[in-house]
């Protein structure tokens, strides 16, 4: 659930908890799977990756998970999912309401009006992959692909006339003005009376005129303090009609670009970070608050600003907790490296505009997010991937102006794409992924490869854009050190790192950098593997159990300034 209440008359129901659990296996296509007549021989708890579990580890099928909750008789509702993986067909009462697959994103369901109040909810998830069921989702992609409900799910029982979404679009502090677009449930034209209030302040009432479902207004809110990473400076704003209400933070802070540099609230400021997994070891992508709030506190110690939400929609109980802590981060969608049989897929295209409205309607009001992002490392040096690239950046653009859009090129050579960006990020690993590969530590590759990414982005006429390092770095297997100090040591890792960081907070044409990555993660158990010892990436600076290693130290010191 939110970590702030976001409906006082509103009525809403948490329905994580121990659900009923069966795996059915691969004998039918979940197509063909109705919840009649299914047996339950297990428990497991929402939210959870399935197989993530000893019983279920590394399966592939079809599951099914159930649960029952209340509902006044005839009355509407609607079940939100925060966040699955990676098909999902879901039934109330034995009827069919929804079948989606846009794994990490947050969908909303309406729940069929019923006489009854006793409601049964099955939902069948299916973890296989499959080009035309799950189009977002590959087994190439280099991060493990759960099953699963992986984040909470909550039912809404709602007016005839409700919220159905609120944008607040923050001005300038000194004036306290927030700009507010609402999308309303149940009115199509017509006035909706609203009261409002900022901070606990007394009602004050609006007249909102509505067409096609839509209305707007402006909020002030007096005494407005600013937002940043240094100050993360929070405002609460409620709106109620007679009988619903939708309550938002904001922070009133802005985000441009300007001569290469990124500017948050006028001022320029080099971002300082990490690219960060939902991952852990035992439970996947379902990650608890508890880890959440250990993870930020590890990433401040490291003397970081700044985080990428690698590579998809992050859960909403993390960007509350940057907003609150004082983080800036990259928020980007589903997406790892797609070539031309994706690019020319009408379903991916189609699901990628689809996940991005998303994650922006879910995420528009955090103001820790600073930029959207998309595709990391796709096609974006072939002409069949331009015509998605110019989509999605629009698209972004047209749903939220105030932000930057951004993507994770790896081909800064040669990228056909970067007109369709406001940030260039780019994803390179010298010294890694080494020219020489006879050369034991080919460190001085690191300085000579940005060099060469910086010259040829001014030779393009990039250069005026801010250029953000957004993956680098050296794997390192924990507790391994060896007199070479060469690949997979703590040393070399520590040694690279260092390198990177120097570079970056020495150089003003740097705007910033997300280090690949703040811990290990699962990644292929396939043959896949034989390049990712144990199965995992080990690229992280601490472990998959927030281990440090050796480069923590190194690296908390050049960003800290120690």
């Amino acid at each position: 659930m939110p970590l702030y209440s976001q409906h006082l008359l509103r009525k809403t129901t948490l329905l994580d908890g121990l659900w009923d659990f069966q795996f059915l296996g691969t004998a039918e296509e979940p197509e063909k799977r109705f919840p009649q007549n299914l047996t339950y021989t297990d428990k497991l708890p929402v939210p959870s990756a399935w197989d993530t579990f000893p019983a279920y580890a590394g399966k592939r099928g079809t599951a099914a998970y159930r649960t029952e909750f209340q509902v006044p008789a005839n009355t509407t509702s609607f079940l939100r999912f925060r966040g699955t993986g990676m098909w999902n067909r879901v039934f109330v009462d034995g009827q069919e309401v929804e079948t989606f697959a846009l794994p990490y994103s947050q969908v909303d369901i309406q729940v069929p009006a019923s006489a009854s109040t006793t409601r049964e909810l099955v939902v069948l998830n299916d973890n296989r992959y499959d080009t035309q069921r799950v189009p977002l989702q590959h087994n190439f992609y280099d991060f493990y692909a759960y099953g699963g409900i992986y984040r909470s799910v909550e039912l809404h029982v709602v007016p005839a006339l409700y919220f159905k979404n609120v944008r607040l679009l923050p001005g300038d502090v000194s004036t306290g003005k927030v700009s507010a677009s609402f999308q309303f449930e149940g009115i199509e034209s017509g006035e909706v009376p609203v009261e409002v209030s900022v901070d606990g302040s007394a009602l004050e009432s609006q007249t909102l005129t509505v067409s096609n479902g839509q209305a707007t207004a402006t909020v002030t809110v007096p005494d407005a303090k600013p937002w940043s990473a240094e100050t993360p400076n929070l405002h609460t704003i409620r709106f109620a009609t007679k009988d619903d209400d939708y309550i938002c933070r904001v922070g009133f802070r802005t985000i441009s670009t300007e001569s290469g540099q990124v500017l948050i609230n006028g001022k320029p400021t080099q971002l300082l970070g990490y690219c960060r997994h939902e991952a852990h070891p035992q439970t996947g992508p379902v990650i608890p608050l508890s880890q959440h709030v250990q993870d930020l506190q590890i990433l401040k110690d490291l003397g970081c600003n700044f985080i990428r939400g690698s590579h998809y929609p992050q859960d909403p109980d993390f960007l509350d907790l940057c907003d609150e802590l004082g983080f800036y981060v990259f928020e980007e969608t589903l997406g790892w490296g797609n070539r031309e049989p994706d690019f020319t897929n009408p379903a991916f295209h189609s699901g990628q505009l689809k996940q991005t409205e998303l994650m922006i309607e879910k995420s528009i009001n955090h103001p820790s997010v600073i930029m959207w992002g998309h595709l990391n490392e796709g096609a974006s040096n072939k002409s069949y991937a331009v015509p998605l690239y110019r989509e999605l950046y629009q698209l972004c653009h047209d749903l939220d102006p105030s932000r930057p859009v951004t993507f994770a090129t790896m081909f800064p050579l040669d990228d056909l794409c970067l007109d369709f960006c406001d940030i260039v990020s780019v994803n390179t690993y010298p010294a890694w992924y080494a020219e020489d590969v006879e050369e034991v530590r080919p460190l001085d590759e690191i300085n000579s490869r940005i060099d060469k990414i910086q010259g040829h982005l001014s030779s393009v006429e990039q250069d005026s854009k801010p250029f953000i390092i957004s993956e680098i770095g050296a794997g390192a297997i924990y507790g391994w050190h060896d007199p070479h100090n060469a690949h997979w040591t703590e040393e070399y890792q520590a040694d690279y790192l260092k390198t990177v960081c120097q570079r970056v907070v020495s150089d003003d044409k740097i705007a910033g950098v997300t280090l690949w990555q703040y811990c290990d993660g699962r990644t292929y158990s396939s043959g896949r593997a034989l390049s990712r010892p144990r199965a995992f990436n080990n690229k992280g600076t601490l472990d998959e159990y927030r281990r440090p290693k050796m480069a923590y130290k190194a690296v908390k010191e050049v960003f800290r300034g120690d």
